[in-house]
């Protein structure tokens, strides 16, 4: 007996594999070149995720790497009239401990250190915060707002600061009103004070950004724990959240003192002529036409850097920041 229209047999049903598709790829035009490519050859794939990680390390390598290499081999340069010429003297490092520039230094190593106590007393407890009561679906949207000050220029940001702090601004004002003052307040603007509160404002987000990743690796069962055994907030936050989040701190502390030392910009527009950086002083230098002093700042300034790094690894091991607690 023949089959009858439409494709039915003689139960009356449809043959699933004469009016379906096979697959869905092959429904949709057939597979996929590329999968089927490194399917069929899977030393390509392999190949080729080389390449993808090699791409990137080899552009790091050059142009970030060689140049902080190439910085130390600078500084022992001699200088010339307009530039430097190859050889070994000390003569830069000697300048540089022997005057002014040493006690301007350890200054500005004060005033960052200041500013990452503050940064971390005004920045963390917003991470934690974030982290511990706004709703997971929404935590990073809040994050991503402090981001928003770094799409203004970060001279505008510094500058927009005079009006605020100066003898007549916005801050010397609001306190007359309200009686707290008798007179203006003239140690904030063109004082070490004014370079504080600029270094606090511009990197505090740092803090912020490190502290919620290293929060954001703590499970909450963990303040549910606490909570159950009826710790106080002050115990919870001194023997759980400082330990755990002790590496991010470590690491957006570490931002906000290079920074500090780094930006020449602080110092000009809110320090005043008393105040200099390790940046300032590069640039001081670079002005002078003395190259190898300038590459020398820059290795003591890198220098300081990993050994901060190397003493943090040592003590609080930074891979546990990208690391999630089981």
């Amino acid at each position: 007996m023949g089959e009858s229209p439409g494709g039915l047999g003689k139960s009356g049903l449809t043959n699933p594999v004469s009016t379906s598709p096979k697959n869905k790829n092959e429904g949709r035009g057939g597979r996929n070149p590329a999968s089927s490519l490194f399917v069929r050859y899977p030393r390509l794939g392999d190949t080729a995720g080389k390449i993808l990680f090699a791409v990137p390390v080899a552009f790091m390598c050059l142009f970030f790497a060689l140049p902080l290499a190439l910085t130390y081999v600078w500084s022992f340069f001699e200088r010339t009239m307009f530039w430097m010429k190859p050889g070994f003297t000390l003569f830069s490092y000697h300048n540089f401990f022997t005057s002014a520039r040493l006690e301007n230094f350890l200054a500005s190593m004060g005033h960052s250190s200041i500013s990452v106590i503050v940064a971390f007393i005004f920045g963390f407890p917003i991470a934690v915060f974030i982290r511990r009561r706004i709703p997971q679906v929404a935590q990073h949207r809040v994050i991503l707002l402090f981001i928003l000050p770094f799409a203004v220029s970060e001279i505008i940001r510094i500058f927009a600061l005079r009006p605020f702090l100066q003898r007549n601004g916005l801050v010397n004002n609001i306190l007359l009103e309200l009686g707290v003052i008798s007179e203006p307040i003239t140690a904030i603007l063109y004082t070490p004070m004014g370079v504080i509160i600029g270094e606090v404002l511009s990197f505090l987000p740092f803090i912020v950004f490190a502290g919620f990743l290293a929060m954001e690796a703590v499970p909450k069962y963990v303040f549910e724990i606490c909570e159950d055994l009826g710790a106080s907030q002050y115990r919870v936050f001194v023997d759980v959240i400082l330990p755990l989040a002790a590496p991010g701190i470590f690491a957006g502390s570490v931002f906000i003192f290079v920074n500090g030392l780094g930006v020449a910009l602080l110092p000009n527009i809110l320090g005043g002529p008393g105040a200099v950086n390790a940046g300032l002083i590069a640039t001081q230098a670079i002005t002078a036409l003395d190259f190898p002093l300038a590459m020398a700042v820059n290795a003591i300034m890198m220098t300081t850097l990993l050994g901060l790094l190397y003493i943090g690894h040592k003590l609080f091991d930074l891979t546990k920041i990208l690391s999630p607690m089981s």
